[in-house]
């Protein structure tokens, strides 16, 4: 599935409409040749990572970054991961989404 908005260059690491800059690479859902190399997609999936984003780059209502979200699991959706992987330059499946928004829960309980 890929995840899409409108209005929006989405970049991936993969090209779908012939040559671009992100050729030589896969996107994290395809265990294959090619695939992200494993620092980045410790980074991706870094949740501390994932709450700089959300404090600093995420469009919450129209404003930039939403710090107040961090740590509120009732705030947390599958919307928000998406975006999140998609201004990392990934696409990912809905099982990798879930599981990195169970990471996420995990993490924020743990730190309560």
């Amino acid at each position: 599935m890929k995840y899409k908005e409108e209005e929006k260059v989405i970049k991936t690491f993969e090209s779908f409409l012939g040559k671009s800059k992100w050729d030589q690479y896969q996107n994290l859902s395809k265990p294959q040749e090619g695939e992200v190399d494993i620092a980045t997609r410790n980074s991706i999936l870094d949740v501390n990572n994932f709450n700089k984003w959300l404090s600093e780059d995420f469009n919450y209502g129209g404003y930039k970054g939403a710090p107040g979200i961090v740590g509120r699991i009732d705030k947390l959706s599958s919307g928000m991961v998406v975006a999140y992987f998609l201004d990392q330059g990934v696409e990912c499946t809905d099982e990798e989404i879930r599981s990195f928004q169970e990471k996420i829960r995990k993490t924020w309980n743990e730190s309560r």
